[in-house]
């Protein structure tokens, strides 16, 4: 199911894809650091590894924090030559993806924040029986906006 998701986009932005792979973990607090992993080793020594695992990371947080009916939590990796797509995936019903902002003495709230940052494009897709937000990082260094560079 997961597969089907990321193949037909990442054959239209980049071209082959080259591998694909997901694992379903329960929803538990436990998953968090088996997710991280599973993404770290789908994704093996491509530039764009630590930003993906961080990005990860977050989603699966995201959905172990508010999807409060979901009993899993699905990860797809999708990793091309150009870019790298996570999506994580969950079979609840309740919760709704959005960006909200935090103040900074706030000890969460900074999830979205980071993968609007770091990924090139990042959404959700919500369906009847689950929700699905991705993001898709690219292979080179990322880009820092003109207005953030600091003068050398």
């Amino acid at each position: 199911m997961a597969d089907n998701l990321l193949a037909e986009p990442l054959r239209r932005a980049a071209g082959i894809v080259e591998q694909v792979r997901a694992a379903t973990f329960p929803r538990q607090a436990t998953v968090a650091p088996q997710a991280r992993r599973f993404v770290t080793d789908a994704i093996g020594r491509h530039p764009a590894a630590d930003d993906a695992v961080l990005l990860a990371g977050d989603l699966v947080a995201n959905s172990l924090l508010h999807a409060h009916d979901a009993a899993t939590v699905t990860v797809a990796v999708a990793v091309s030559e150009t870019f790298i797509r996570i999506d994580v995936c969950d079979d609840g019903r309740t919760g709704f993806p959005h960006w909200r902002p935090a103040d900074g003495d706030a000890e969460n709230g900074r999830g979205l924040y980071l993968v609007n940052l770091i990924a090139e494009r990042w959404g959700f897709v919500r369906e009847q029986a689950r929700t699905c937000c991705w993001a898709e990082i690219a292979a080179g260094p990322a880009t820092v906006p003109a207005d953030e560079r600091t003068a050398s």
